[in-house]
């Protein structure tokens, strides 16, 4: 399918399910509230957040009478952040699929990805859906770092997706390693990592999705494909000297995030690797109320989503509030009215 095509297609479907919303308007003594459709643009249609709404979208009913999520395909929360920025007339009725680090280089603007300045006051968090680890993966052993990837053929996400290729791709390029590569190919999330197991790249990418806490993890498709293939591979780390120097060169804010041995699949031992937070944001002006609304259903429904899909496991309110309290004027004031009412924020 032609690329900009696509993007239509995807900005047609959010403003057809922003045209949908109801006015946000109070009932009368005995009127029931009308439903309120609330348009998340999320990213690819494989992806474990897009899955996780669509289930949520489909089950809405039955775990509220009239808050009605609408879960849209997009290229990925690069995509979301530019695609809003420029959608005034989204701003008080959709929600959006993004990351910090995403967020800070749309402020710089951090160029190619965010060729733009889109301003980070603009953006309030609803909640954080996870933290992230964007690693590297390989079928050579040999392979520890990656600075070992010289003359390597490396494949990851698409630029569009700030975790699958935004991420890796400035890393190698700030660091200067990407000069040293083959090739560094932007392919998808699934297709990297088929890619690597047909033997047409020697380096995938994978993200892993987890709690604050890295008690509930969720591997993403691509990640389960690997392990099903039944191949031998192997996590390389991202030392956290080489993550310092990133931030250090850029302003960026990469986690640095140590994964004990035995956390992910065929992990023989600990894993070093670069992340951020995975967030739901909502413009400035969307209604306090229904931010409000939302995050107390968002928060009560997380239990009832984790039954059907993993996504839901990492969603606790200490997750979903995560930096709410260090940091509160990120958040939009109405998600940070739900959470200190739930006692999650003082």
């Amino acid at each position: 399918m032609n690329r900009s095509a696509g993007f239509t297609k995807f900005a047609v479907v959010s403003l057809l399910a922003a045209a949908l919303n109801c006015l946000w308007a109070a009932p009368g003594p005995t009127q029931p509230r009308p439903e309120l459709k609330i348009p998340v643009l999320i990213s690819p249609v494989n992806s474990g957040p897009y899955v996780a709404w669509a289930v949520v979208q489909e089950r809405a009913r039955e775990w509220h009478p009239w808050i009605r999520p609408i879960a849209v395909e997009t290229p990925g929360f690069v995509y979301n952040i530019t695609y809003m920025a420029k959608s005034p007339q989204l701003w008080k009725t959709n929600l959006y699929g993004s990351g910090t680090v995403a967020e800070w280089a749309a402020g710089v603007p951090f160029k190619p990805y965010f060729p733009e300045k889109v301003p980070a006051e603009d953006k309030k968090i609803i909640g954080v859906m996870a933290v992230t680890a964007n690693i590297f993966v390989t079928l050579d052993p040999a392979l520890k770092s990656p600075l070992d990837f010289k003359g390597k053929r490396v494949g990851v996400g698409l630029r569009t997706q700030n975790e699958w290729g935004m991420h890796p791709s400035m890393m190698l390029e700030t660091l200067g390693i990407r000069k040293t590569l083959a090739t560094l190919d932007n392919l998808g999330d699934q297709q990297n990592i088929e890619a690597l197991l047909d033997g047409r790249t020697d380096v995938g990418h994978l993200v892993v999705f987890f709690d604050t806490d890295q008690r509930n993890f969720l591997f993403a498709p691509p990640h389960r494909h690997l392990e099903a293939s039944g191949r031998k591979f192997y996590y390389v780390s991202t030392p956290g000297s080489m993550i310092e120097e990133f931030n250090k060169k850029t302003g960026a804010k990469f986690h640095t995030i140590n994964l004990a041995a035995g956390k992910m699949p065929n992990q023989p031992e600990p894993v070093v690797s670069f992340g951020n937070l995975l967030t739901l944001m909502a413009h400035k002006d969307f209604p306090e109320d229904a931010a409000y609304e939302f995050t107390k259903f968002w928060v009560d429904m997380a239990p009832k989503l984790a039954k059907l899909h993993g996504f839901g496991k990492p969603w606790s309110v200490q997750t979903l509030s995560y930096t709410a309290g260090e940091n509160p004027g990120a958040f939009h004031p109405g998600a940070l009215r739900a959470y200190r009412e739930l006692g999650a924020v003082k």
